[in-house]
This record gives C-alpha cells, structure tokens and sequence, in this order.
C-alpha cells in the first residue's frame, strides 16, 4: 500500500506508486486546492446541505395517504437516506476534493465512468434549478390564482427568478454562503412554526383531522406504494454538498455536517408532515405547496402566514443561485481535467467560475423557455397540458437519472475495497458490516423506487400509467446513452491532448 499525506488528506494508493499515482491524481484537485479559500465550517456546509435536499412542499404530496407517510418516510430514511449519508462520510473523508462523485468515481473506476457519472450527476443539478424557480412560480399562484396563470407566463418569471439568482451566484461564493445560512434559518423558522401549529391547534381543543395511532393507518398497502418513490427521490442528493469538499476547512467538517443536516432534514419532513395531517388531513395533498401556508393562516392567521411564503419563496430562490453555484463546479474541475473546454474552466477575480454559470444559466433558460414557451409555438394541442407534461416528464426523467447516478456511491465503495483492501481500511471510518449494508440495501431501495416511479403517472388524466413509465423510461436511457458517447468522446479527447504534449 502506499499512503500519502496532502495536507489535512490522506490519500489511498497502491503497490504501483508511480503508476497507479499518476491515474489518480487529476489537475483539478492540486488547482483547485490552491485556487479556492478554504473558508466552509461545519454550520456553513450543513445549511448547504439542508438547502439542497429539504423541500418542504413535498410533504404535501404525502399526505394524501395519512398516517402512511410516517411509515415511508422512515423506511426511506432507513433504507437510502443514512446509507447515501455513510457513503458520502467515507468518500468525502477519503478524497475530500471539487466534483464529489465525478472525483471519487475517478479514484474508483476511472475516467469513462467519471465523466459519465458526472455528466449524469450534473443534468439534474440543471433541471433542478429550473424546478425550484418553478415551485416558486407555484407558492406565488398560491397567493392569487389569476397570477402567472398561462405557461408562457410561468416561464418568463421563470427564466426571470433564473437570472437573477445567476447574479447573485456570480459573487463571491462567501457572499452568497451568509445568504443561504440566514434564507435556510428563516426555512428551518417556518418548519418550527409548522410544529407550534400543530401543538396548537391540540392545545386550543381541536380534534386531529387525520388518525395517527392505529397500526392500519401506518400501514403499508398498494394504495400508497407510489410513496416510496416521493421518499427516496425526497431524499437524492446527501452528496451534493460534498461538490465543495476543496473548500472545507478540515475533514472533521465533512461527517459533522453530513449527519447533522441529515437529522435536521429527516425531522423536518416529519415535522411538516405532521402539522398537515393534524391540521387539514389528507385532503391537504389537493392544496399541493399552499397548504403548508394554509396550515399557518389556519393558526395564525393571514399576517404570518404572508411573512412565512415569503420566507419560502426566498428560499427556493436562494437555492436555485446555490445549485448554480455548486454544479458550476462540477463544469470547473472537468474543464481542468481536460474534458470540457478549458474556458469553463476560469476563475475571474472573486474566485468564481463565471464562465460555467453563464453557462449553465444559458441551458437552464434554453430548457425553460422551450417547456413553458415552445407549446404557444408549435400547434401540438392545449398549450397549458402540453407545457405541464413535457415539465412533469423531464422532471421525472431527470429524478431517474440522478438516482442511477446516486448509486455510483456505492459502486465506488464496492470498487475501492476490491482494488485496494488495506488502503481502504486504513482510511474506513465505518465498520465493515455498516459499509456492506450500505452497498447492498441502498442499492436495492434506488432500483425498487425506479420501478415505482415508472409504475405511477402522477397527471393520469394527461399521461395515462401504461405509456408513463415507457415515455421518462426511453427519456431516460436515452440521456443514459448520450452520456456514454459524451464519455468517450471527451476521454478520447483527453487521451489525443495527453500524446500530443507528449511527443512535444
């Protein structure tokens, strides 16, 4: 084994120093070492963390089910949620460098599947953006159902809220740091507030609007089994915030705030969807993200119920300028490596990669504007059906493949015990039988939660379920496959750039 020490990081080799060594290091992580402040602590990465993966509209389309949604969230928590955490914990703590999964995949698998992973990794990070400025587009028709009430309409705001959260993610990365912390602190208030309510409405002599003791409302039953999809895909993306793992200030950071933030996360989905179930019932999943202002207005009244939608409207916003942020670095580390064009690749003077955001800003207009704007366009039916399909099926299309994606943790783990046993122990930070569970049930949970989701159509009126799961299916192995051939054509690249500066 050989084991060197790089600052605060230890990293794996093996018995072919000099080989093996230069496979494994990538120019983005000596580049991006030096290049970045190393500013992010414990609290700054949990708030990230918490800003990436909490939804909190999303307990609303549990509910429907009553009491059922305990039972999933938990199981969903169990079965990917703490795996996909424990994962994150040992990769990031082993190779704690930009890029996260496109790295640790490098270390574990090589370069095809890096690319590929990381290409496959970074789409969903895109399509995100454009969904969290489309839930704010949904909170603010909340308000006033005659606002933003045609697609076309929708997607202006949308390609508006994408634009300016472009800008704010131009600024120095500690800039927009304080902002997520104090919008993410306002979201954890509203979840506190949603918890009061429910404490409340008990206290104040009200019956609990949904059954939440007997074992038959717990229980699991093909009525409610697309749940367990909503959970896990809830769930995806514990490795996000690690895509900043060069700008930690040590690596006691990355285990502190991956298990903190995933407590935060789980016991506010539970909070939230408690408070819905107390307050309206399972009649609150036909309100969709509005309900969660309803169960405040309900309480208090409307004048807190304004203060906590406009909380959460900035917090859907601020993240969609965080994703842009961290996925930017994602087109950063890969144009260092040489396998994106070396201009994503720049920093401007504030040490953010401009370019990439530019970039990646422009693709998540283009797509905006060709879902919510194309329809109007193109004679191909009702525009106002045709912009929410062709919206519900990328999404969920791009939900498939980030979970195909989220595998690859475990794929890594697999794959660097395999090629190195005590390079891997040296550094495990888990026992043994903790990381096999992990390799072996989360697995399962992704691939059984792929199954479900393309088992469901969740607009049957528009997408009936027998052509659903065929439709985000091929859309899916389709992008697969496109990320296959972008693979080989950028480590062909690669390898042409790699004999040319070699024969020089």
């Amino acid at each position: 084994m050989n084991v060197k020490q790089e600052g605060d990081m230890l990293v794996i080799g093996t018995a072919l120093p000099g080989k093996r060594r230069k496979e494994e290091e990538l120019p983005s992580e000596d580049y991006v070492r030096k290049a970045m402040p190393h500013r992010l602590g414990t609290f700054d990465m949990t708030m990230i963390f918490l800003m990436v993966i909490f939804f909190i509209n999303i307990p609303a389309g549990t509910v429907g089910a009553g009491a059922a949604a305990f039972t999933y969230w938990i199981i969903g928590a169990l079965a990917f949620f703490l795996p996909c955490i424990i994962a994150t914990a040992q990769l990031g703590t082993m190779f704690s460098h930009d890029g996260s999964l496109y790295n640790w995949t490098q270390k574990a698998l090589g370069s095809f599947w890096s690319f590929f992973v990381g290409v496959s990794f970074w789409v969903p990070g895109i399509l995100g953006m454009v969904g969290s400025a489309g839930i704010a587009v949904t909170l603010l028709q909340g308000l006033n159902s005659n606002w933003l009430a045609e697609p076309r309409e929708q997607g202006v705001f949308i390609v508006f809220i994408l634009i300016l959260s472009a800008i704010l993610s131009m600024q120095r990365f500690r800039v927009v740091q304080i902002i997520v912390n104090m919008t993410t602190i306002l979201m954890l208030c509203v979840v506190a507030l949603l918890g009061l309510a429910a404490l409340i409405w008990l206290a104040t002599g009200h019956h609990v609007a949904t059954s939440i003791t007997r074992a038959s409302e717990l229980a699991i039953q093909p009525g409610n089994y697309v749940l367990f999809s909503t959970v896990i895909l809830a769930f995806l993306g514990a490795n996000v915030s690690m895509t900043l793992g060069s700008e930690i200030t040590d690596l006691k950071v990355v285990s502190r705030h991956l298990f903190r933030g995933g407590l935060l996360v789980l016991v506010s989905y539970l909070i939230v969807t408690l408070a819905l179930l107390v307050v309206q019932g399972p009649q609150a999943a036909s309100s969709g993200p509005f309900s969660i202002i309803r169960t405040i207005d309900q309480v208090f009244g409307k004048f807190t119920g304004g203060i906590a939608i406009t909380c959460v409207i900035a917090f859907f916003i601020i993240l969609t300028a965080l994703l842009n942020s961290i996925f930017a670095r994602l087109l950063l580390v890969a144009a260092l490596d040489r396998r994106l064009p070396m201009s994503l690749g720049k920093l401007d003077e504030n040490r953010v990669p401009l370019n990439a955001i530019i970039f990646q800003t422009a693709v998540a207009v283009l797509f905006a504007a060709l879902v919510f704007l194309l329809p109007y366009l193109i004679s191909l039916g009702n525009a106002v059906n045709l912009s929410n399909e062709l919206f519900t099926v990328s999404l969920y299309a791009h939900s498939m493949v980030w979970a195909i994606s989220s595998s690859f943790l475990f794929i890594n783990l697999l794959a660097l015990y395999l090629r190195d046993r005590q390079g891997f122990h040296a550094r495990r930070i888990f026992p043994m039988p903790v990381l096999w569970a992990c390799i072996v049930v989360a697995p399962l949970a992704c691939v059984l939660a792929i199954i479900v989701t393309l088992s469901y159509s969740p607009i049957p009126q528009q997408i009936p379920t027998n052509i659903w799961g065929g439709i985000v299916g091929g859309l899916t192995v389709g992008w697969l496959v496109f990320a296959g051939i972008a693979s080989m054509v950028a480590n062909s690249e690669a390898g042409w750039e790699d004999l040319s500066a070699d024969s020089k």
